[in-house]
C-alpha cells in the first residue's frame, strides 16, 4: 500500500492537471484582480485564496512530519536519514521551509539527532550540517560547536566534530558569514582545537578553519596573539611534525595561519619569532622529504622572518629541492615590494645568488628542476632593485638585462619558455617605466626591435602577445602600437593586444599597475588614420565581440581627442555596425554607445577644443548622422534587451546617448512608461551626469524634471539606489533652477 501511494503522488507531482494545479491557482488569483465582474471577482478570488491557504498548510505539514522524525525518541538511521535528506532539499531550495522549519522547532530537532547518531559520519550528519547553514549560516554551524562542548552534547564523536568544523571551512572560503559570525566561530573553533588534540582529523579540520578564518579578516589574527593562543598553534604544529605525512596538512594549514597573522602586523611577526616560530618553520621545511608542504613552509618563513632568513635557508639546504622551491616563491613575492633599506640593500647579492642558481638549473644532470621558478624570482629580484639602482651601477643587473632580451629572441618550445617570456617582457616594461636612465638604456639596447620579434614569434599565445605590445608601449608608446597594427589587421590576436594597449595608454579612468598613462601619444594630426585603422582592423572580424567591444572603446578615447569634424565617416559605420551585429553582447553595446557618448560630448570637451562659459553647444551635423542611423531606436531597444542585466554603466551611456540625440523630457519620459527597475534606475544617474555636462541644457527644464523625479522616488521609496540616484537629480535641479 505505501508503495503504491508513494508512486502515484510521486506521478501526480509530475503528469497530468494534477501537476499542474498548484501553477493555475496561482495563475488564477493573480487574473481575478483584473477582472471587471465583481460577483465572478469575488468568487474566484475565494476559491483561489482558499485552494492556496491549503496549498500552504499541507505544505507546513510535510515540514512538520519530517522535523518530528528526527526528534522521535528512538529513530532508526534509516528513518532519521530520509527526514535530513528532505529538510536538507527543501531548506536549500525553497527559502520560506527554512522559517516553517525553526517554527517547527527543527532546531530542537537537529540537535536530537545529532545526539542519537553521535558516531555517525554519512550522508545523515552531511545533511543536517547542510540545514543548518541553510536555517542560520555561520552562526548555526558555531552554535553546534557550542552544543558539541556542552552536557548534552560532548560524547559527539570526533569525526562528526570534524565534519562540523569543516563546514565552518567551507562556508568562510565562500565569503559567507558576517564579522561578528565569523569572530564566534573563530573562538570556538580555537576552544576545540584546546580541548581535542588527541584526534589528528579535527585537528585538520580546525587548522584549516583557522587559517581560512585569518585569511579572510587579518584582525582575527590579532585576537589570536591578544588572547595568547600563538603557543596552541605552534604546539599543533610541533605535533603534526611528529605524524609524518599525516601530519603534513596540518602543519600547511599552521604556516598559513601564522603568515597570515605575521602579514597584518610587524609585531604580530616578531611575536611569533619571540615564541620561535620561525625555527619551527625551518625544521619541518628541512625535514627533506621532498614533499610541496615543506616548499610551503620555506615560504612562510620568508613572510615571518623576511628574504635574509630565506636566503639563509636556502644557502644552508642548497641540495634540498624543496627548500630551493619554497624559497623562490618567497623571493618572487617579497623581492618586487620591499621597503626596508636593509632587505634593499640584500638585493644585489640575492640576484647574484639566483644567476648563479640559474646556470645550476640549467645543467642537464641538476638535481632541482625549477627553472621557471627561478625566472620568477630573478624578475622579481629586478623590479625590486630598479627603482634604487642607475645603469653602471651594478655589474649583475646590467648583464641580466642583457640577458633578458637575448631570451626574448629564442624559440618557444614548451609552455613553459611561454611563462617564463611572459614574466620577462613584463619585467623589461617595468623596468623601462621605473626611470628615465633605464628607459634609455633599454632603447640603446634596441629592445622595441626585440619586442617585435618576440610578437612575432608569439602568435598563438595571446597573453604573451599583449605583454610584448604593453612592454613595447612602455619604450615606445602609441606610434609603436599603431605601427604592428597596420602590419596585423589579418590576425586577430595581434589585434586584440594592440587595442588593449591603446586603452591601457589611453584610459584616464583605468588604475593599476598596467597603466601606461606617461607613454608617447601620436599627434593630433595622426588620430583621424588611427581611427580608420581601427575601423578597419574591426570590419575583418565583425562576429568577434571581444575584438569589436574593445575597437569600440578605442574609438572612443581617440575621438575625444580631435574636433568632431575630423572624425571618419566610416569610424561611426563602424559602431552602427557593431550595435546591430552584437545587440544583445553587453560588452559590445557598452562599449559602442560609451563611443557615441564620447563622439557627442560638446566641441569634444575632453579635447579642450570647447566653447568658453559651460553652454556648448552638441554639434548638430554628429547628431543627424547618429539619428539618421537610427540610434534613437537602437538605444531604446539596447535599454529593453539590457535592463535585466546588472551593467549599469551600459544603461547610463545609452541614456545620455539619447539626452544628446533626443532630449532630457523625452528620454525620461520613456523612462518612465517603461515602468520601474534597473534601466529607471540608472537613468535618473545618467541625466544627472548629463546635467553635469550640459548644464544649460537642463537649465530650462529643471523644474519639470525635478517634480517628475521626486514622483518616481515616492512611488518606488524600498529602491535604495534609485532613492540615492533621484536625490542627486533634484539637488542638481534645484541648483540649476535657484528653487529650494
Amino acid at each position: 500500500m505505501a508503495e503504491e501511494l508513494s508512486a502515484a503522488a510521486a506521478s501526480a507531482a509530475q503528469h497530468g492537471g494534477t501537476a499542474k494545479a498548484v501553477s493555475v491557482i496561482k495563475e488564477v488569483a493573480m487574473l481575478q484582480a483584473s477582472l471587471s465582474q465583481m460577483q465572478l471577482q469575488a468568487e474566484t478570488a475565494k476559491v483561489s485564496l482558499e485552494c492556496l491557504h491549503l496549498c500552504e498548510q499541507h505544505a507546513k505539514r510535510c515540514v512538520q512530519l519530517f522535523v518530528d522524525a528526527l526528534k522521535a525518541p528512538s529513530p532508526t538511521h534509516e528513518l532519521a536519514s530520509d527526514a535530513a535528506w528532505a529538510l536538507n532539499k527543501l531548506t536549500g531550495r525553497c527559502a520560506v521551509t527554512r522559517q516553517w522549519m525553526i517554527d517547527a522547532e527543527g532546531i530542537v530537532a537537529i540537535r536530537c539527532a545529532f545526539v542519537s547518531f553521535s558516531s555517525h559520519n554519512d550522508t545523515l550528519v552531511q545533511c543536517l550540517l547542510g540545514i543548518v547553514h541553510n536555517l542560520r549560516g555561520l552562526e548555526g554551524l558555531t552554535s553546534l560547536i557550542h552544543f558539541s562542548a556542552s552536557a548534552a552534547g560532548a560524547h559527539l564523536s570526533d569525526s562528526v566534530l570534524a565534519a562540523l568544523v569543516w563546514s565552518v571551512s567551507d562556508v568562510v572560503k565562500e565569503g559567507q558569514g558576517t564579522v561578528e559570525g565569523s569572530v564566534q566561530a573563530f573562538q570556538a573553533i580555537l576552544s576545540v582545537l584546546l580541548h581535542r588534540p588527541q584526534s589528528s582529523d579535527v585537528q585538520d579540520a580546525c587548522c584549516t578553519a583557522l587559517a581560512a578564518l585569518v585569511h579572510a579578516d587579518a584582525r582575527l589574527g590579532t585576537l589570536l596573539v591578544e588572547a595568547g593562543r600563538l603557543p596552541l598553534i605552534l604546539d599543533t604544529l610541533r605535533h603534526a611534525m611528529t605524524l609524518g605525512s599525516g601530519g603534513d596538512n596540518i602543519a600547511c594549514s599552521c604556516a598559513n595561519i601564522l603568515v597570515s597573522v605575521a602579514q597584518a602586523s610587524s609585531l604580530q611577526a616578531a611575536a611569533i619569532q619571540e615564541h620561535g616560530g620561525a625555527e619551527l618553520l625551518i625544521q619541518f621545511g628541512t625535514r627533506d622529504a621532498g614533499r610541496a608542504h615543506e616548499e610551503a613552509a620555506i615560504w612562510a618563513i620568508g613572510h615571518i622572518a623576511g628574504i635574509g632568513a630565506v636566503v639563509n635557508v636556502m644557502s644552508a639546504a642548497s641540495t634540498l629541492p624543496a627548500v630551493i622551491r619554497g624559497g623562490l616563491d618567497a623571493i618572487t613575492e617579497l623581492a618586487c615590494s620591499l621597503n626596508s633599506l636593509d632587505d634593499i640593500g640584500r638585493l644585489p647579492d640575492i640576484l647574484r645568488r639566483l644567476r648563479s642558481l640559474l646556470a645550476q638549473i640549467l645543467t642537464p644532470d641538476s638535481p632541482i628542476k625549477c627553472r621557471k621558478k627561478c625566472f620568477a624570482a630573478i624578475c622579481s629580484t629586478m623590479m625590486g632593485l630598479a627603482p634604487h639602482v642607475e645603469p653602471g651601477q651594478i655589474d649583475e643587473f646590467d648583464r641580466t638585462v642583457v640577458d633578458m632580451l637575448e631570451l626574448q629572441k629564442t624559440d618557444l618550445r614548451i609552455e613553459a619558455d611561454v611563462e617564463i617570456a611572459e614574466n620577462i617582457v613584463e619585467t623589461l616594461g617595468r623596468i623601462a617605466l621605473v626611470k628615465p636612465s633605464w628607459h634609455g638604456l633599454l632603447q640603446g639596447l634596441n629592445a622595441e626591435q626585440v619586442f617585435v620579434q618576440r610578437i612575432q614569434t608569439g602568435r598563438g599565445h595571446s597573453r604573451l602577445l599583449k605583454y610584448s605590445f604593453w612592454a613595447a608601449a612602455a619604450l615606445s608608446g602609441l606610434p609603436f602600437v599603431c605601427n604592428q597594427l597596420q602590419q596585423n589587421l589579418r590576425c586577430a590576436d595581434t589585434i586584440d593586444a594592440a587595442f588593449c594597449t591603446i586603452i591601457d595608454i589611453l584610459d584616464d579612468d583605468l588604475e593599476g599597475d598596467w597603466v601606461l598613462r606617461d607613454a608617447k601619444h601620436c599627434s593630433r594630426d595622426a588620430i583621424p588614420g588611427i581611427l580608420k585603422l581601427i575601423s578597419e582592423a574591426m570590419r575583418g572580424y565583425v562576429l568577434n565581440t571581444r575584438l569589436t567591444s574593445r575597437g569600440c572603446h578605442c574609438i572612443g578615447l581617440l575621438v575625444a581627442l580631435i574636433p568632431k569634424a575630423a572624425v571618419p565617416a566610416e569610424c561611426i559605420q563602424a559602431v552602427f555596425n557593431a550595435l546591430r551585429r552584437h545587440r544583445r553582447s553587453v560588452e559590445v553595446v557598452r562599449d559602442a554607445m560609451y563611443a557615441f557618448h564620447i563622439l557627442l560630448e560638446p566641441g569634444n570637451a575632453r579635447s579642450g577644443n570647447t566653447t568658453s562659459g559651460g553652454s556648448l553647444d552638441t554639434d548638430k551635423a554628429v547628431v543627424e548622422t547618429l539619428r539618421e542611423g537610427g540610434i534613437e531606436a537602437i538605444a531604446w531597444q539596447a535599454l529593453s534587451d539590457h535592463a535585466e542585466d546588472g551593467n549599469a554603466e551600459l544603461l547610463e551611456e545609452t541614456v545620455i546617448v539619447l539626452c544628446e540625440t533626443s532630449s532630457v523630457g523625452t528620454t525620461l519620459a520613456g523612462l518612465v512608461e517603461a515602468g520601474p527597475g534597473p534601466a529607471l534606475t540608472a537613468g535618473i544617474k545618467a541625466i544627472f551626469e548629463f546635467g553635469r555636462q550640459r548644464p544649460t541644457v537642463l537649465h530650462d527644464s529643471a523644474r519639470m524634471i525635478k517634480l517628475k523625479v521626486m514622483e518616481i522616488a515616492a512611488s518606488s521609496v524600498a529602491d535604495e539606489t534609485l532613492q540615492q540616484n533621484s536625490a542627486l537629480l533634484v539637488g542638481f535641479c534645484d541648483h540649476l533652477s535657484g528653487c529650494v
